[in-house]
């Protein structure tokens, strides 16, 4: 790339984790050319993961049930594309509104997956089938970087917290007491990105790491107030909680100070990553969804999954295991625990 995309826009509008496996596309935009402007198009939730960004310039909210709804939103949306004079778009989340707004704004190099059935939007195509796991995600995103002729010189994922957010994990830690390796658990997650360990057995780990006299820290994600709840209501002594958490940038701080974080395949996960703490990941057997294609990056990482499961296809309830999650022991967690400890 040597100057013929100065004004590069990146779409991704979905949820966190895949927006943080993003990070190194414009990592390696910015190491190609330090001039270009290069721009982010993304939901509002996702922001404060590009926050601080030195390799960013700018960072644009998609809208889809606000200003950029219906068909006067579509308009809207092209209108700001041909108002920033975009020459290069990258539907890194191919989404057919988006990819229209950059047909409409008339973009001149516009990059996207050949399968879809709005392919005919993109003129410069990949050849990539995400469902077929042939690699992880991050290699995926990487690949719309090859019709730029962008050399992949940098792969390091990072959240670039500031010493306001890294205060607020030291008061955090402070007030609740926490010293030493602490044990990060998070049970919840987002429900697309597999099943999970019991609450039951989230709660029994918690209470073997207590009386391994081991410092726990319960991260309750947003909307998980029930299930933070269910848990302590089997335990005789409450952990420290880290409650409805909305600030990916201070839960990030707050990784970052533990020790190893104990979870689902889920955004909380790859936040642990980008901040270089351990992993202890729970995935399950959707073949889609397995760690080949969404595992940690760039950390100390510990895969667990069913035994003796081997599933291409999950339907929920009438999945012929759809107890296999708890097929993963309280006992095999702890042994993995003790690496990091």
């Amino acid at each position: 790339m040597t100057g013929s995309y100065s004004k590069i826009l990146i779409c991704r509008t979905d949820r966190i984790g895949d927006v943080i496996l993003t990070l190194p596309v414009i990592t390696n935009l910015r190491m190609a050319d330090k001039k270009a402007h290069i721009t982010f198009l993304g939901a509002e939730y996702s922001r404060k993961v590009l926050q601080n960004n030195p390799y960013l310039d700018e960072f644009i909210v998609y809208e889809p049930k606000g200003r950029h709804a219906g068909l006067a939103g579509l308009f809207t949306l092209a209108a700001e594309m041909r108002r920033a004079k975009f020459d290069t778009v990258l539907h890194i989340f191919p989404r057919f509104k988006v990819s229209l707004a950059a047909f409409l704004a008339g973009i001149r190099v516009r990059v996207g997956p050949a399968a879809r059935w709005y392919s005919f939007l993109y003129n410069k195509k990949l050849n990539i089938h995400r469902s077929r796991v042939e690699k992880h995600e991050l290699e995926y995103n990487l690949d719309y970087l090859a019709p730029l002729k962008v050399p992949l010189k940098d792969k390091k994922i990072k959240l670039w917290l500031d010493p306001k957010e890294k205060k607020f994990a030291s008061n955090f830690f402070k007030s609740k007491k926490l010293s030493g390796k602490v044990v990060a658990v998070h049970p919840g997650g987002a429900s697309g990105s597999g099943h999970n360990w019991s609450p039951a057995r989230y709660a029994e780990l918690v209470e073997c790491l207590q009386r391994l006299k081991v410092n726990v820290l319960l991260i309750e994600g947003k909307g998980e107030k029930e299930l933070t709840g269910e848990i302590l209501s089997k335990l005789k002594r409450h952990p420290a909680v880290l409650g409805g958490f909305t600030d990916i940038r201070r839960l990030g701080a707050v990784l970052e100070k533990s020790a190893v974080l104990i979870s689902k395949n889920t955004g909380t996960m790859h936040t642990a990553a980008a901040v270089g703490t351990p992993t202890i990941s729970f995935f399950s057997p959707v073949y889609v969804l397995s760690e080949k294609r969404w595992g940690p990056r760039g950390n100390r990482a510990v895969i667990l999954k069913p035994n003796n499961r081997k599933c291409e296809k999950c339907t929920g309830n009438r999945c012929e295991y759809y107890d296999c999650m708890d097929t993963i022991s309280t006992a095999g967690v702890l042994k993995k625990v003790g690496l990091f400890l």
